[in-house]
């Protein structure tokens, strides 16, 4: 009998995957990142499955809200696909993609293995209020400075899309 957290780890499951499967089979860009704002909104939702609701809120905000934003803004001012060359695959391309594809996982598998997995000491036990307050009062700086990179990002960017067009 499948329970109902089962279920719902289940579809967060189901969820991640058809987003990570869109984002690397599709063949726009569009939905391509449409998929990545589904596999961030999955592995969100596998956080706060696990209890981890501060985690799953700043996957929310910093992934699937600025990330996202910021790679729409690079589609569009990337300009038309149309006017690019495709890129050429070849059967070897596949191949050699399964190949390691195949030997990562198994490396990996073997790794997860070997490692002894031993009990945690306890619960690490801090709220979100305590995150916060961690983070305006000690860490105000680097939280800052990294507001500032994106912002500076953004400028720059529509910067060059500004100077790009006065070259046509």
């Amino acid at each position: 009998m499948i329970y109902l957290s089962e279920s719902i780890f289940i579809l967060m499951l189901i969820i991640t995957m058809a987003g990570a499967l869109t984002t690397v089979l599709s063949g726009s860009v569009i939905y391509a990142m449409g998929g990545l704002v589904a596999t961030m909104f999955g592995i969100a939702g596998l956080y706060v499955y696990l209890n981890a609701p501060f985690l799953a809120m700043m996957q929310i905000l910093i992934y699937v809200g600025a990330i996202t934003i910021l790679i729409a803004f690079a589609i569009m001012l990337a300009g038309p696909f149309y006017k690019r060359p495709k890129e050429w695959t070849s059967v070897g391309k596949f191949i050699a993609a399964l190949i390691v594809s195949i030997f990562s996982f198994f490396m990996f598998f073997s790794f997860i293995m070997k490692v002894s997995w031993n009990e945690g000491k306890g619960v690490f036990n801090l709220a979100t209020k305590d995150i916060g307050r961690a983070l305006f009062d000690r860490y105000a700086f680097p939280f800052e400075l990294i507001s500032l990179v994106i912002v500076v990002s953004i400028v720059g960017a529509i910067m060059l899309a500004i100077l790009s067009k006065g070259e046509k």
